[in-house]
């Protein structure tokens, strides 16, 4: 069945191959007819009306292009593309949307704002290198709604179906919510009428640039960015990374360089490497926004599994370098742990500076002043009895000493040292069985420390170089902090240096 009367005006047209509606098990509606009535449901939940939704409904499998379809093309706001190997095979759906693309492009654009009137939603995964023509052309600069995960062991698609269990569902429901959204912010806008509530992003909202992921980390991607998108804050990119290293890498430079905040999720795989490119697309965000960072000041998010298992080497050395890198860490926070932080420190990051003063916890910038003063005293686990001298001297002077915490799982350790390094006035690095390396690690940490929501700068900073005495401890420099050489054994009162610049007004740099 078609429509041949062009009024009233339709909102959306679904485009898609028919055999992607024939029901796997007998009696059971369709993917497309369910994909229909649910975002149906939804829309009319958001808009408050009955939104107009049309399809061509013949049963026949034949591709026979239908020229009614596209007398009603004029009066259509959005096309919706069921993409899948069927449909970009499709004369007829190439058909529809080319003809639809050129309708919109004659009059007033594809574009509204900075959304599409072609969306993409992608039921089944295509091969990229598949003879789409100009199918591959105009999707290729969509930003699409994937119905599907991959297995990262077995590299085989999983569809979103409510036929498929639970999680099937709950993933499928999920995305439709985000269409809908998407759906209801670009009809408001074609019609001149106020945007919804949660989707206000040019007057309450900001910019954020959402890097994109390895696939293992697509759902937690697609949560963050569904939370970003309702509480009214623009997510970048709006259209797919290009296969190229050049085009890539332009269109992430001119996305951050919009942004308030960077946010990267960093798994276990090292990810696609662009065409013309020497590093991953994962690597190549990474490094770009850690420039910005450095010469602009961008705030960045940056996820790591705890466990760090990389899929290689190359992979491994990146995440080294994240971990050990200077540039760009003084806005930039390293985090572990549940990935649920990461969406919830970033709400709190994207409140407008005037709530930000107003109500800023000691968790994201200073402690509250209760009149001590902090000393952080860093050491390695085979030290913890080591420095007791030390802690016992640091407190008899009435400095409050804190110590790492060894008790407890990876996470809480991690989440107490970066606590430390923020509310402390003074750090203190004990030198004594541990490495170097161990030492540069704790003085990069200081560097990282604006990073994890440190306001003022440390009043002093110190490494403390005790027993056992060799060669290359003797020779230990840095500029990072000052240096106290403690001898065959440790000597509070060599710390009396560091002491004097306590002393100092708290916030003074050290």
């Amino acid at each position: 069945m078609t429509q041949s009367s062009p009024e009233p005006l339709n909102d959306i047209f679904i485009s898609y191959a028919h055999v992607d509606n024939e029901s796997l098990t007998e009696g059971q509606k369709g993917w497309i007819s369910q994909f229909h009535r649910t975002l149906e449901i939804r829309l009319r939940q958001l808009l408050g009306e009955n939104p107009r939704i049309w399809r061509d409904m013949k049963l026949s499998g034949t591709d026979i292009f239908d020229e009614t379809i596209v007398s009603q093309f004029e009066n259509t706001k959005l096309m919706i593309s069921v993409v899948s190997p069927r449909y970009v095979n499709s004369e007829w759906c190439a058909r529809e949307l080319n003809e639809f693309y050129n309708k919109v492009e004659s009059s007033g654009g594809v574009r509204v704002g900075d959304k599409s009137r072609i969306i993409k939603v992608v039921k089944t995964p295509v091969d990229g290198d598949s003879d789409g023509g100009s199918v591959h052309k105009i999707f290729n600069s969509l930003l699409g709604f994937e119905f599907f995960d991959v297995d990262p062991d077995t590299g085989r698609v999983r569809e979103y179906n409510e036929e498929f269990g639970h999680e099937a569902k709950r993933n499928y429901l999920e995305r439709v919510y985000d269409l809908a959204h998407e759906i209801t912010t670009i009809l408001k806008q074609m019609r001149g009428g106020a945007l919804p509530e949660q989707a206000t992003a040019g007057r309450t909202g900001r910019v954020v640039y959402l890097a994109e992921v390895t696939s293992e980390l697509k759902p937690e991607r697609d949560r963050i960015r569904r939370e970003l998108l309702e509480r009214g804050h623009t997510v970048l990119p709006d259209r797919p990374l290009p296969l190229e290293a050049g085009a890539a890498g332009q269109l992430i430079t001119d996305s951050l360089a919009k942004a308030h905040l960077a946010i990267h999720l960093i798994g276990g795989r090292y990810g696609v490497v662009p065409e013309g490119g020497e590093t991953s697309m994962i690597e190549m965000q990474s490094r770009l926004s850690s420039r910005l960072s450095e010469e602009q000041g961008l705030q960045r998010l940056v996820w790591l599994p705890s466990d760090n298992q990389s899929d290689s080497e190359r992979h491994s050395e990146f995440i080294r370098s994240i971990q050990n890198s200077s540039e760009g860490m003084a806005t930039t926070e390293l985090l572990t742990g549940q990935i649920e932080e990461v969406k919830n420190l970033a709400l709190k990051r994207l409140k407008p500076d005037e709530q930000q003063a107003g109500t800023k916890s000691p968790a994201l910038g200073q402690v509250q002043e209760d009149g001590e003063t902090r000393i952080y005293l860093i050491c390695d686990q085979q030290d913890e009895e080591e420095i007791e001298p030390l802690e016992d001297y640091l407190f008899d002077q009435g400095y409050e000493v804190k110590t790492p915490q060894f008790d407890g799982d990876e996470d809480a350790f991690v989440q107490a040292h970066q606590d430390n390094l923020r509310f402390c006035d003074g750090v203190l690095i004990y030198f004594g069985n541990t490495s170097g390396q161990w030492v540069d690690m704790k003085l990069m940490d200081l560097l990282k420390a604006p990073g994890y929501g440190r306001v003022k700068p440390l009043t002093a900073k110190a490494v403390y170089v005790g027993p056992p005495e060799n060669r290359r401890k003797t020779r230990f420099r840095t500029r990072t902090a000052e240096v106290i050489q403690g001898g065959e054994s440790i000597n509070p009162d060599e710390l009396k240096p560091f002491l004097a610049k306590m002393k100092q007004p708290k916030g003074a740099s050290a």
